[in-house]
């Protein structure tokens, strides 16, 4: 009865998965966002060059007109604008700003003005005259009791010796300025807007074709398989950045193909060598029970399984060890190793062996050489080499062992007198299940994975492994690890 709550706690505990915009998404908005705020800016100083152009106009306007009334001034003031008329004239342009004139002496009282002025536009007060000591006058903004906008001019009139000041105000009517610039705002707004609009559009189908090859290299990475591993992205046409990357995944792609080619090969080979051994376990055991044998046939049956159990489970154990190295899943007993005193234990162990088979077999170590090594590897490493050797050295040959400490590191030579390896056999003699000669009888020594072992404990150790061979003369391992104490 209580186990329905666990599946609500189980999703309550579960995060959401957060969704992120895409590239194509964030390519549009950063497009449509960067250029419409060009647009905007741009639209913004045009509008501040207008308003800016035509209130400047005005201001030259009014300065004319000022120059003019200050010419007129000497004239007697009663009769200085008493033949203007009240209403604009007929021939007058409809949208034509009006322009006032007013005359005023130091006291602010008005000597001449302007038919309608006083109602649109109240004269300035004494101390705002006062302030004016310059020529230049003083220029203001102001709203007339209806609201309509006003640019004014205000300056002292140039007057002789023990005469008072006058003053003269001029004022434009700014009423259709204002019309034109919200009429601007509006036409402004809408292009706005068609811009965003076009801009949003814009960034979406440069961002769709921007994504384009990137799909591209999705639908050919989508289509790739296990067996369809030889297909490549094609970089011709591809961006600089875009074409890198299809370059480091065709890459990738070789390696998965040689990789899968390797594992298929090395699965063909396993089933070869394990397949022989058990062959051979049957048919022994099949004559064996064909028919009653004697306790020694018997006997020498059972030696025989034993003998093809043994070299099984030795196959089964040396492909164990380089699975293990290629995920390198165990961690090296790293010690102080006397290299010389390895070298003789090795000796030692084969000297049965090499005696058996007619080889001499010596360790040339003078100096004490002292490494950091994982002591059983650096034994099997050394023994698959002298096994090797022994393996192919004829009657009367010689093994020769030998270290030195070198500034790289510790290099451990084995040198034999056999065989030798012919020139194009010796890039390969360290794969795995590579022989030489494969009509030669198989056996624990020439499975194919000595020398490959060998590499692959060299590898762990940071070092590698280098050869020499010459046909009929010889061959010459060097192992080559580092740390060398």
């Amino acid at each position: 009865m209580f186990s329905s709550g666990v599946p609500e706690m189980a999703s309550a505990a579960r995060p959401a998965r957060s969704r992120s915009l895409s590239i194509a998404v964030r390519m549009t908005l950063w497009y449509a966002l960067s250029s419409f705020a060009l647009i905007v800016v741009a639209t913004g100083l045009l509008y501040w060059v207008l308003v800016s152009s035509m209130y400047q106009e005005d201001l030259r306007d009014l300065a004319d007109n000022l120059d003019n009334a200050l010419l007129l001034l000497p004239s007697p003031p009663t009769t200085q604008f008493r033949a203007l008329p009240e209403k604009r004239p007929s021939w007058a342009p409809p949208h034509q700003p009006e322009i006032f004139l007013r005359v005023l002496d130091g006291e602010a009282h008005t000597l001449a003005e302007t038919a309608g002025m006083g109602t649109e536009l109240p004269p300035p007060e004494k101390a705002e005259l006062a302030a004016i000591v310059t020529s230049e006058g003083e220029k203001r903004d102001s709203l007339s009791p209806l609201g309509k906008p006003f640019l004014s001019l205000i300056v002292r009139a140039p007057a002789g010796s023990g005469q008072p000041p006058r003053f003269v105000q001029v004022a434009m009517d700014r009423e259709h300025d204002e019309y034109l610039l919200a009429r601007y705002r509006e036409r402004l707004w809408l292009v706005l807007g068609v811009s965003l609009a076009l801009c949003s559009l814009g960034g979406y189908l440069i961002a769709r074709r921007g994504m384009r090859p990137i799909e591209n290299i999705g639908r050919t990475a989508a289509h790739i398989r296990a067996t369809t591993l030889h297909e490549r992205i094609a970089t011709q046409g591809l961006p600089a950045e875009l074409s890198g990357l299809a370059d480091t995944f065709n890459e990738m792609l070789d390696r998965l193909e040689q990789s899968f080619r390797h594992v298929s090969q090395f699965s063909d080979d396993v089933a070869h060598e394990l397949r022989t051994p058990i062959n051979n376990l049957r048919g022994e055991i099949e004559v064996a029970l064909g028919k009653s044998r004697s306790d020694e046939e018997y006997r020498d049956v059972l030696e025989s399984c034993l003998e093809e159990c043994a070299r099984i489970s030795h196959l089964i154990q040396t492909l164990l060890f380089l699975a293990r190295s290629d995920i390198a899943a165990d961690v090296l007993q790293r010690e102080k190793v006397d290299v010389g005193q390895e070298l003789q234990k090795v000796e030692s162990y084969y000297e049965a062996t090499a005696e058996e088979a007619g080889v001499t077999l010596s360790v040339s170590a003078t100096d004490t050489v002292y490494a950091e090594l994982d002591r059983t590897l650096f034994q099997q490493a050394v023994g698959n080499l002298v096994a090797n050797a022994i393996a192919h050295t004829q009657v009367g040959g010689a093994i020769r062992l030998a270290a030195r400490a070198e500034r790289n590191g510790l290099t451990v030579c084995v040198r034999d007198t056999g065989c030798g390896i012919a020139p194009e056999h010796l890039p390969r003699v360290f794969e795995r299940f590579f022989r030489v000669d494969r009509a030669r009888r198989s056996s624990a020594q020439n499975a194919g994975l000595g020398l490959a072992v060998v590499k692959s404990i060299a590898t762990r150790h940071g070092g590698h492994v280098e050869i020499d061979s010459e046909v009929g003369r010889g061959t010459e391992v060097r192992l080559i690890l580092p740390s060398c104490a």
